[in-house]
């Protein structure tokens, strides 16, 4: 047995993924540009890790790429659900809603029916928890164990439109959405206030981090993010091409933490130092994603929290931060402090020293007395826009007694960031 989509980038046909078989193994996924577009003078490549050429692509690096488009956690289990397709029948469910994914990308299937069409059977608050959801017994054991940010339910995330009334609702068949929304966590009480806090005060410092804000939907209280891979022009939506740095480097996204067998930081800045060629500003915009998580403390930095992003004539470069969580504000029985990507030999988030920074910098390519100064420079902006970015935030509807909390930890973490 074949399956196949047909996929297309830039809403342009770019080739077709298959896989053989039934059981649908790793080494079963074959993916190959069309011969016509493969010969095409400046055809765009799906991924650093899939360039154009002739011959197809086969086996983990195009099960890899393919399926980090893919949603995680209680998102994935109730569009499955829905669907009554297998759990873990990745192609499936591509085949489902693969129609409008991150970026430029798109698959089609003459027997695939989009899941997330408001056809009057699929509704936004079908997908959300209840607002008097508790955990089951099981979730409730999984409390005791120190555990990663993204763990199924813990990141949720639901692509919507955003009408120009400011209605927020699902897309229609074939259309484009305009932000994603995620839900306030079931088992991390305040993490959708905690991101937009890391979100708010990195725009505040100057990092090119994407809009977020605090809204309401159907009773539920969540972070609703603009699409940085959506941009407008001549009155409509277009698309820009994105992929993940696990998508670019060839890793699967269950691989996202470099203790788990993932990229490396020194991997990430050769991607955009030597390989792409991003240029100066990618190349401290990097650095300055390194050290600003590690001054709020966000040990969830993973490789799937960096993205390039391709616009219609190829050109790459990196794409606005995301997902800047200041992890500190959990216990460490619920969250890991080990940093999702090392600095330096580093293994816990509150001991980083100036050795460690040291190390990084000469496993990436970057100078350690530059990085030492931004160090100091990010930790005094920090520092200095921290309570008007917080009453910002409360003003706008953010939990005053949970932004409260934080405040004192990231303050005398960027203080002592400054520290020689």
């Amino acid at each position: 047995m074949t399956d196949s989509l047909h996929v297309s980038l830039f809403d342009q046909p770019v080739g077709e993924l298959s896989v053989l078989g039934s059981v649908r193994a790793p080494e079963d996924w074959r993916f190959a540009y069309d011969t016509k577009y493969a010969r095409r003078d400046g055809a765009i490549a799906l991924s650093v890790s899939l360039p154009v050429r002739d011959a197809p692509f086969e086996g983990a690096v195009v099960r890899n790429w393919f399926c980090n488009l893919l949603p995680e956690g209680a998102v994935r289990d109730a569009i499955v659900s829905r669907l009554r397709i297998p759990p873990r029948d990745d192609f499936a469910l591509l085949a489902s809603i693969g129609g409008e994914c991150a970026g430029a990308v798109s698959m089609t299937s003459p027997d695939a029916s989009p899941a997330l069409a408001m056809d009057g059977e699929v509704k936004f608050a079908d997908l959300l928890p209840a607002p008097d959801a508790v955990m089951g017994e099981g979730e409730w054991a999984l409390l005791g164990t120190p555990r990663r940010l993204s763990l199924a339910g813990a990141q949720d995330k639901i692509a919507v439109v955003r009408a120009s009334d400011g209605l927020i609702r699902l897309p229609t068949i074939g259309e484009i959405t305009t932000h994603i929304f995620k839900p306030e966590s079931m088992r991390l009480h305040g993490l959708r206030d905690l991101e937009a806090l890391g979100l708010a005060l990195a725009r505040a410092i100057g990092l090119n981090a994407v809009e977020a804000s605090i809204v309401e939907v159907s009773g539920r209280k969540g972070l609703l993010v603009e699409r940085y891979d959506r941009v407008a022009q001549d009155d409509h939506l277009v698309r820009l091409h994105q992929e993940d740095f696990c998508q670019a480097l060839g890793y699967p996204g269950e691989l996202k933490y470099e203790a788990g067998g993932g990229p490396s930081l020194a991997q990430c800045a050769n991607l955009v130092r030597q390989r792409l060629r991003l240029g100066p500003a990618a190349v401290q915009g990097l650095l300055d994603w390194v050290i600003y998580n590690a001054v709020i403390g966000n040990a969830d930095a993973h490789a799937k929290n960096l993205a390039l992003l391709c616009n219609p004539v190829g050109r790459r470069s990196l794409a606005p931060f995301y997902d800047l969580v200041p992890t500190i504000a959990f216990s460490r029985r619920l969250v890991h402090r080990t940093p999702a990507l090392r600095i330096g030999d580093c293994e816990h988030m509150d001991q980083i020293t100036p050795a460690h920074w040291r190390g990084f910098a000469a496993a990436s390519g970057y100078g350690p007395r530059f990085v030492l100064d931004r160090l100091e420079a990010i930790s005094e902006s920090v520092t200095d826009k921290l309570d008007e970015v917080a009453s910002a935030l409360v003003a706008q509807g953010s939990d005053e007694t949970r932004i409260g909390q934080v405040l004192p930890l990231l303050r005398a973490r960027a203080q002592e960031m400054c520290k020689p």
